[in-house]
């Protein structure tokens, strides 16, 4: 999914590559400029046109093989001159994009067959449905930059509900979902946040200039957005502004990792608090147009230029590690990263550029996870705790009960080698990944336990054992 979750949080909470090493580059027929999506071993990669006005060649939805690089399929969408510069969302089998002919399409995951198509609902000219997908609570949402409606639809194609936010809005926003909410831009210079149940707006803000960015909803529900001159930080339950900060805004939607907001610019990358949004750090730069993403200590972010550069930054002090810049075409044109934002799985990051090609930087394979479950017994000490950190926030420090659920897990862990990850949530710790299986935000799996066969009512720090008890963690 576009920016890596539902939230567009553009977060991911694993490394990324360390160096500029290549594990594999696909040339493709035309340009790759929607954000791809990996996911079941595959990587799912937007196409359209490039400057070529020759005769096309086939573009649309292409997959690949995430190891190899090797082609599986090619969706041609609407046919020859139908592409796509939408970002990709998988859920339940199905792949979702926009053409550039204005509709939604629903592709097969395996087979690349088309299951459904939209009616057409964005009249923009060139770009199309620029708009990513957003699949949340059992709907498929997709903001039309024409006239600026969300709409909402079934699984099985019919649209359910559609809400009109008064006029267009920038190419490329898109959609966000939290908390039964789903937040968008509208009306050129406006941010909505609607409930879907009764498909009207809960609140409003405007602030008068043309909204860039799609919105980015951090773990405490505040909303965070770009315009052509400020970065704005909104309270999600009232739609009340936190604070603004000067920034040069693109297309590029923010990031929102660790308590920290790294957003896309004119002159670079800027580095917000994201309590205050003072600048913790400037990285220097062409126009980044692609939306960053963070990835354990680094920031991933490309530019907009001749020779589009893809750079690796320290994402604490905004120091360089690693780039790689694409060849100059030499008659006058770009080889860009123009709007192919980085997805990031397994160590490896997949982007497109400008220059009809796609490319896969990490190295080595893709690892598989390789957990596959443990089993034996544990022996917890009553009266003794343990301290635990979330990976989204490394500055809070927790002490849970070691007799507790969760102590039973941490003491298996230790015991049987494999790690897991914690969430720090508005509702409490959230058990985020055991043996590098994580929470999947399309389609909700997630770690779940059950103590002697029954199912817990109860977070699993809060769940005080007995001595016998068995305690199964399973995911689902």
């Amino acid at each position: 999914m576009f920016h890596h979750d539902q939230q567009r949080t553009g977060y991911v909470p694993e490394e990324g590559p360390q160096t500029n090493a290549i594990l594999w580059i696909a040339e493709t027929a035309e340009w790759a400029d929607g954000s791809p999506a990996v996911y079941n071993g595959k990587v799912f990669v937007p196409t359209w046109p490039d400057m070529n006005f020759g005769e096309a060649s086939p573009m649309g939805l292409v997959c690949y093989d995430a190891v190899t690089g090797a082609e599986a399929w090619t969706n041609e969408l609407g046919g020859a001159s139908v592409g796509s510069v939408s970002g990709v969302a998988v859920a339940d089998g199905c792949v979702y994009l926009g053409g550039t002919d204005g509709r939604l399409y629903c592709i097969d995951e395996e087979t690349g067959e088309t299951l459904w198509v939209s009616d057409r609902i964005d009249t923009t000219g060139y770009f199309g449905l620029s708009s990513s997908p957003l699949v949340y609570e059992g709907k498929i949402y997709a903001l039309s930059a024409s006239d600026g409606v969300l709409h909402a639809f079934n699984a099985g194609g019919t649209e359910a509900w559609r809400f009109e936010t008064g006029n267009g809005v920038m190419y490329f926003t898109s959609p966000a979902g939290y908390d039964g909410k789903i937040y968008c831009a509208g009306n050129r210079s406006q941010i909505f946040c609607i409930d879907p149940a009764a498909q009207t707006a809960i609140w409003t803000f405007n602030q008068g200039g043309s909204v860039k960015s799609s919105p980015v909803i951090g773990a405490d529900g505040t909303v965070y957005f770009t315009t052509s001159s400020r970065c704005y930080a909104l309270d999600g339950s009232t739609g009340k502004e936190r604070w603004n900060s000067s920034v040069t805004g693109t297309m590029s939607t923010p990031v929102i990792a660790d308590g920290y907001i790294y957003a896309g610019a004119y002159d670079g990358l800027h580095c917000l608090d994201a309590s205050t949004g003072e600048e913790e750090w400037h990285f220097q730069a062409k126009e980044v147009n692609v939306a960053p993403v963070v990835a354990g200590n680094l920031v991933y972010a490309a530019t907009n230029e001749e020779t589009g550069t893809l750079y690796a930054v320290d994402a604490e002090t905004g120091e360089p590690v690693w780039s790689y810049s694409l060849e100059a075409p030499g008659d006058g044109t770009f080889s860009a990263f123009y709007t192919s934002s980085p997805a990031v799985s397994g160590g490896v990051l997949y982007i497109g550029a400008e220059n009809n090609r796609f490319y896969a930087f990490g190295e080595g394979e893709v690892p598989e996870p390789a957990f596959t479950g443990w089993s034996g017994t544990v022996s917890l000490a009553d009266g003794q705790t343990f301290e635990v950190t979330p990976f989204n926030n490394e500055s809070a420090v927790y002490s849970i009960n070691r007799t507790s659920a969760f102590g039973a897990l941490d003491a298996a862990a230790m015991k049987g080698g494999f790690n897991y990850t914690i969430q720090e949530t508005a509702w409490g710790l959230f058990l985020y990944s055991i043996g590098g299986i994580a929470y999947n935000e399309t389609t909700w799996d997630s770690w779940l336990y059950s103590v002697n066969g029954v199912p817990a009512e109860v977070g699993a720090a809060d769940y005080s054992l007995r001595e016998g008890d068995i305690v199964t963690y399973w995911y689902g």
